[in-house]
């Protein structure tokens, strides 16, 4: 029970993070070119940009990191490429949403990120069941990581408001 609440607060969460953190019409963009936001990033040199190339580059990562987690134990049997797949698929519909309300900037290199976190995610999920080996022991593994988990999406998304 203690997997699911946590996975909703996460679940609620990335959607007031990725869709509702913004006002509808208040801004779009697409970059449909692979790595030219990173690769942008890379390239700035002000004290500024660099903070927010991090916070882009490495917020989008761990943003779907618990979604990694949590699809892999969902779908234990399901092959990897699968379960990635199962981990994309709401960041490519969030990039879409997006562009198409224009709430926020549609970037090909956020669903690269959120890719990665994802599989990173389920690397730690195969790395625990690997050192667990029992299946009850990574269940109360993950239930224990969901509950410390729970006051930090509980944070996010009733205290701190969202502005992008």
């Amino acid at each position: 029970m203690v997997i699911v609440a946590a996975f909703a607060l996460y679940t609620a969460f990335l959607l007031k993070l990725l869709i509702f953190s913004r006002a509808p019409g208040s801004e779009r963009s697409i970059n449909l070119i692979p790595f030219a936001s990173i690769a942008g990033y890379a390239s700035g040199h002000s004290l500024g940009t660099g903070r927010v190339a991090f916070a882009n580059v490495v917020g989008n990562i761990l943003i779907f990191t618990p979604l990694g987690i949590y699809a892999s134990w969902l779908r234990r049997r399901a092959r990897p490429w699968l379960t990635l797949l199962a981990v994309g698929s709401p960041s490519v519909a969030a990039e879409i949403i997006q562009g198409v309300f224009a709430v926020g900037a549609s970037d090909i290199d956020d669903v690269i990120l959120n890719c990665l976190g994802g599989l990173l995610g389920m690397l730690a999920f195969w790395l625990l069941s690997a050192t667990l080996r029992e299946r009850s022991r990574v269940r109360t593994a993950i239930a224990a990581l969901s509950l410390l988990s729970v006051p930090v999406w509980c944070y996010f998304l009733f205290i701190i408001r969202l502005h992008m």
